[in-house]
Order: structure tokens, then sequence, then C-alpha cells
């Protein structure tokens, strides 16, 4: 072995060994996902029903399941129980504050037209905010919610087998096949990345 690829062996090894707590926090979150009944273990009570709310206006149930029936807010309380550090915690905590105040009342006050309008117009705001602006806190919330929801729904069960393609075990390459048999042009389950 010579001295470069030593290096990169080192390298590789030193990577893994900081993320596999990470990515070992992220398996329990999933795990917690898949028993949605239980109370939370980061936020109140209240905080949780608020971030379901907001869950479920991300990704509502359709013809398809929903992030609520994914387990997501079980996910997002079990990743800031154990994945994100005290600074993220705190970020997130003064962003939700601040997002229940957003709307004149309470958010869980609020009618569900008025809930969707909110989301929707600070979701617009955090998009439409250039790179390098802060954000304001409430904007921050919804997109961070967004984030975690994504992530959440689609390492499940339900958004990987009912909305993205699955394939337990792939076949042989067929080069000209019709859409219909393609998936109909739903997005394949992969492995995802994300950044906040």
């Amino acid at each position: 072995m010579n001295r470069r690829e030593w290096l990169k062996s080192m390298s590789a090894l030193a990577v893994s060994a900081i993320a596999a707590p990470s990515l070992l926090a992220v398996f329990d979150a999933h795990a917690a996902s898949q028993n949605p009944g239980t109370a939370p273990l980061f936020f109140s009570p209240a905080q949780s029903g608020l971030i379901a709310a907001v869950v479920d206006i991300v990704i509502p149930r359709t013809d398809t399941p929903g992030a609520l029936d994914a387990g997501v807010p079980a996910f997002i309380d079990q990743m800031f129980k154990a994945v994100y550090s005290k600074a993220d915690q705190q970020r997130y905590l003064t962003a939700l504050a601040a997002f229940d105040k957003a709307g004149g009342k309470p958010f869980l006050q609020l009618d569900d037209a008025q809930r969707k309008s909110l989301v929707t117009r600070l979701h617009s705001k955090a998009i439409e905010t250039p790179q390098g602006h802060t954000l304001t806190p409430e904007a921050n919330f919804v997109l961070m919610t967004k984030k975690l929801t994504m992530l959440g729904f689609f390492m499940s069960q339900p958004g990987c087998t009912q909305v993205l393609q699955y394939v337990a075990v792939p076949g042989g390459f067929e080069a000209d096949i019709p859409l219909s048999q393609a998936g109909n042009g739903k997005a394949w389950a992969v492995e995802t990345e994300l950044k906040i």
C-alpha cells in the first residue's frame, strides 16, 4: 500500500467514525416514526401538534399516504432529540415560537385555509430570499420543517414504496419499454442527503 492509498483509507475511516453516530441516530428516528402513537420525547405536546399540522400541509394524504401516515412528526421529534446540536435545537424552537405567532393568533387556532395560506406565504418568502440573506425565523421554521418532512417521508415505507418506484431486488436492464412499465414517471427511491 502506498502513502496515498493509506491516507485515503485513513480519511475514509475518520469520516465514517464521525458520521456513524449521526447515521445511527437517523435510523433511530426512522424507527421511531414507525410507532407514531408514542409521546414526543423532545417537543412538548403543543409543539408536536403544531409540527404535525405543518407536516400535514407539506405532504397531505391524497390518493397516496401523507406525512402523518408515515409517522413524520415522530421522525422529526427523534431527529431533534438525537441528532441536532443544542444550538440547532434552540434555533428551531425559536423559529417555531415565531411561526406560532405569525398568523395573528396561535397557529392551531387558525382554520385550515388560514393555516395553509400562512405556510404557503412563508415558504414562498423563504424560497425567494436571496442566498446569503437571513431568513425570518418563521420562514426558516417552514423551510426546516419541509426539509425534515421530505426526508422522513421518503425514508418511510409508504414514501418509498407507494410514492416512489421501489424494487427490492432490481432485475435486468430493458432498453426500450413503455412508460407504463417503467413507473409512469415516478422517481426511484434512492439515498438522500439532508442539508439544513
